[in-house]
């Protein structure tokens, strides 16, 4: 077996079986949705910043930085 740690320091084993779990599955699952919005979301700012054109342009409109 072998011990990792995750991004947020929960501890975790990998076993010597290649069998993924019911939970493994789900949390992969959960992790590719998760991209896929975080990859939406990026291209929504991108197309908002385009819309409010280049910083100073509009002083009225503030544009989010990543």
């Amino acid at each position: 077996m072998l011990e990792q740690i995750d991004h947020r320091g929960k501890r975790f084993t990998i076993g010597d079986e290649d069998v993924v779990d019911d939970t493994g599955r789900e949390r992969c699952r959960r992790a590719e949705l998760l991209e896929r919005q975080a990859q939406r979301e990026i291209r929504e700012l991108e197309r908002a910043k385009a819309v409010a054109g280049s910083d100073g342009a509009n002083p009225n409109v503030e544009v989010l930085e990543r």
